[in-house]
């Protein structure tokens, strides 16, 4: 056998070894098909995907949402420098994924300009690691690069494949951290002094959901939960109170804490902005995280199993009835409207079909009604990039959970600008059969910038606006079954027509319905 088929097995039997089943990706010739062969000789299935940022997508929410590290595979040069996004995603939104990259080897590299890249150093910034595999230690950089990915925070790790050269040796994980007594001793006085506490569940608590769930069930402080850790908390407890953005939709129940406690809690999840709480704030985390968003917080840190039951025993609140009386969902399904398709029926009446469904949402305008009005009581149910906050997200998301999850139904929720960005992604929904249901919100406008534009109007309405779309004629064309939906019941038929096929729904809304959404979700 050639160095480049035993780099490949090597490669193939140490993901296979890592519980991968799917590998994503858009491979150029040589090295990449040798990959791709000894993967399914190892069972490991290919997904060809029509652009690289999509394929990391599909696989870091397919590792989200099996427990595995998601695997990409894409060809040097410009096959890396374009799955730069994906491998952003990944990293910020603390997804894990493992992308491989075909490289010029360093025995042709003297010889070799063309798609020659430092492509170790293009892809550093955006991973926890980026080095190359080569045939000094493969199984062993493989394991490392696997389980560097998949360490919290979890994010992406870059492998340039290289059979010429040694390569790097294995990537090593940090030791774990843990807070000394001093810092459990001012945790345990902040929780037992605190009467007005308020808890908020991140994205790094959604791997010990059983365990927060049980430190949580007793106590009557009111819980929030940030979009990436929905459905940690059930939204069927009396506890919950919705979702923390950092906005005004939380503020209203934060102003009036005494303590605001943060279990998993990142941030890269709020907007940003000043932190504006006067309360003081206890950050219970599995690694050190950053901290100078909080303002001054006392962080303990451990394993969530010890430091919960250590800390927040007694966790208990005086909050008066009325001060947990706001309701996001409530007020936005109340806000009038003479549209005949608002964006909260496209919502609500979706969940009304598919209870239960998987969703995946985009960054936009109508992520502001999804997040709020789609219910979610398990965790890993809604997919949304939060730390990136790209758009062209929520349909990779999509076609990675249908994948990941066969026996459920799958929504994804995006706008007209970010499908447009993915458009040749639906042909795939297409080719592999997928139960996902592509709801666009079409209003022809990047509706959340032009809100931003405000009465300054800074640019004009060229700034944020297309010419209309028929994304139905679009998708029909690419095999999926599709509708343009103008009404509520016309949208209820489209739902009706989408069960258990590809099938994308064209729901013709008005940007115009966005301004008391945004006014009541962010001020």
């Amino acid at each position: 056998m050639s160095a480049t088929t035993d780099l490949s097995k090597s490669l193939a039997e140490g993901l296979r070894a890592a519980g991968v089943t799917a590998i994503f990706g858009m491979p150029g010739g040589g090295p990449n098909l040798d990959m791709i062969g000894a993967a399914a000789e190892c069972g490991i299935d290919f997904i060809l995907a029509h652009s690289e940022t999509a394929a990391c997508m599909m696989a870091s929410s397919h590792g989200r949402l099996t427990g595995t590290v998601g695997v990409a595979i894409v060809t040097r040069g410009p096959g890396l420098t374009s799955a730069i996004n994906g491998l952003a995603q990944a990293t910020l939104d603390r997804f894990p994924l493992v992308l491989i990259s075909d490289t010029v080897s360093s025995a042709q590299s003297l010889r070799i300009a063309h798609q020659r890249l430092d492509q170790v150093a293009t892809a550093a910034p955006v991973t926890k690691w980026s080095g190359i595999l080569g045939a000094g230690d493969p199984a062993g950089v493989v394991a490392g690069a696997v389980a560097l990915a998949c360490a919290a925070p979890q994010g992406a790790v870059h492998l340039a494949f290289d059979p010429t050269q040694a390569g790097d040796a294995a990537p090593t994980l940090p030791p774990r951290a843990h807070s000394a007594e001093a810092e459990l001793t001012a945790a345990r006085t902040l929780v037992a002094a605190a009467r007005r506490p308020v808890v908020i569940v991140g994205l790094d608590a959604v791997a010990d959901t059983g365990v927060v769930r049980a430190a949580l069930l007793a106590t009557d402080a009111p819980l929030l939960v940030t979009y990436e850790a929905k459905g940690v908390i059930p939204e069927t407890w009396p506890s919950f109170a919705g979702s923390f953005t950092g906005v005004a939709a939380d503020r209203r129940l934060l102003e009036q804490a005494d303590l605001i406690i943060g279990i998993g809690l990142d941030s890269v999840e709020p907007m940003p902005g000043e932190w504006p709480y006067a309360a003081e704030v206890l950050l219970l985390h599995s690694y050190p995280v950053e901290t100078a968003y909080f303002g001054d917080p006392t962080l303990v840190v451990g394993d969530y199993s010890a430091l919960l039951a250590d800390v927040l025993p007694g966790l208990q609140g005086q909050w008066p009835a009325e001060a947990r009386a706001f309701s996001l969902a409530e007020g936005l399904i109340a806000l009038e409207s003479e549209s005949p398709l608002r964006p909260q029926d496209v919502v609500s009446l979706a969940n009304e079909a598919y209870p239960g469904a998987v969703a995946t949402v985009d960054a936009g305008a109508h992520m502001l009604v999804a997040m709020a009005l789609w219910p979610s009581d398990e965790p890993r149910t809604v997919l949304i990039s939060n730390g990136l906050a790209t758009m062209g997200f929520a349909l990779p998301a999509a076609i990675a959970a249908a994948i990941a999850c066969p026996d459920r139904k799958v929504i994804c929720f995006v706008g007209d600008g970010g499908l447009g960005m993915v458009l040749a992604e639906l042909e795939l929904v297409a080719r592999r059969n997928l139960d996902l249901t592509v709801i666009v919100f079409n209003d022809a406008t990047l509706t959340l910038i032009q809100l931003k534009q405000g009465n300054t109007m800074q640019g004009d309405a060229t700034t944020v606006g297309y010419s209309s779309t028929d994304f139905a004629a679009i998708a029909a064309g690419m095999g999926l079954g599709s509708q343009v939906a103008r009404s509520t019941a016309e949208f209820r038929g489209a739902l009706a027509a989408s069960e258990s096929r590809p099938f994308l729904i064209d729901a013709r809304v008005d940007a115009k319905d966005y301004q008391g959404i945004m006014r009541l979700a962010r001020g």
